[in-house]
């Protein structure tokens, strides 16, 4: 397995560098597109590429705006930018899957995320699902439209005292240090990511892991999540799409996998076709916890009715 970096320059000028796995099986069955969370990087999700090549699907994970390999002075370390980085973001997602499906012509494409990456690719699904063949959603949450409208407000605050480029404890304390206090007993303040004590540590290790993003990226993730989660914006979705829920219910990301069971439930109102897994003891990076494989095996058996056929 081997992995190619491409990139890919936007409109806008700027450039999302791209991690690609692509298949060595002598038939090729589909392409994943793969949105990472806040605070790391598409190297990461290695392990995921090596299973999926060997089925012979090729992976395509970049890294988003401040992010990874894709950082400039417009977005910097943490930074969507300073105007519109949410929808930014989504048409950098629409880019990539439109790059990758012309380098693959007439193979499924299927676009998945973690955490963050699955709030994009849901905006991405509801703006141009008709190019998807399916969506996958892995450590993602649900609240009504509503609650990020209240969340938003201290956000905001802090923005307009510390700037839009600037970081703000108060943010730091009320997303990864409260999930943080959810564990028991934890060795680091990223114990709430897995169980798995080598995980963790690879991600403290790994320098493009764990910083804070700026207000202005939390205000506009806020702001993303407030429009993606109205009704009207999930009925969006094509009604055939099929979306695959992927969660721990120790993850206190989804308030212990209530958001992502929330989630599934207004899916199913919405007659979403729609499967499920949650695994009991699995945290927020289930990709990189102890049911891994339980995981993987998940995602590849429902990725298989979607594969082209030799």
């Amino acid at each position: 397995m081997s992995k190619q970096m491409r990139y890919l320059n936007t409109g806008d000028g700027h450039s999302t560098a791209i991690h690609h796995w692509p298949t060595q099986a002598a038939t090729s069955k589909g392409i994943l597109v793969w949105l990472h969370g806040m605070a790391e990087h598409g190297a990461r999700y290695e392990p995921l590429a090596k299973a999926l090549n060997e089925q012979g699907w090729h992976l395509y994970c970049p890294d988003h705006r401040g992010h990874g390999l894709s950082v400039s002075e417009a977005c910097p370390k943490g930074h969507f930018g300073d105007d519109n980085g949410w929808d930014c973001l989504v048409e950098d997602a629409l880019a990539v899957i439109a790059m990758a499906r012309e380098t693959h012509p007439g193979l499924p494409c299927v676009l998945g995320g973690h955490s963050m990456g699955s709030f994009i690719a849901l905006a991405a699904a509801q703006r141009s699902g008709e190019n998807l063949s399916g969506l996958v959603l892995c450590a993602s949450d649900y609240h009504p439209a509503a609650y990020y409208t209240l969340m938003g407000l201290p956000v905001k605050l802090t923005r307009h005292r510390n700037g839009k480029r600037g970081v703000s404890p108060l943010i730091r304390r009320m997303t990864f240090g409260a999930w943080a206090k959810r564990v028991p007993d934890p060795s680091t303040e990223f114990d709430w990511l897995s169980n798995d004590r080598d995980q963790v540590q690879r991600y403290l290790d790994d320098d493009l892991c764990g910083f804070d993003c700026t207000t202005e990226s939390w205000c506009q993730l806020i702001e993303g999540l407030r429009h993606i989660h109205s009704i009207v914006q999930l009925a969006e979705l094509p009604d055939q799409l099929p979306v695959l829920l992927l969660g721990g219910e120790q993850d206190p990301m989804s308030d212990m996998g209530k958001g992502m069971m929330a989630l599934e439930q207004v899916l199913h109102t919405m007659e979403q076709p729609l499967t499920a897994h949650f695994w009991p003891e699995g945290r927020h990076e289930i990709l990189n916890d102890h049911c891994r494989d339980q995981v993987l095996d998940a995602m590849s058996q429902w990725l298989e009715p979607l594969a082209l056929k030799g």
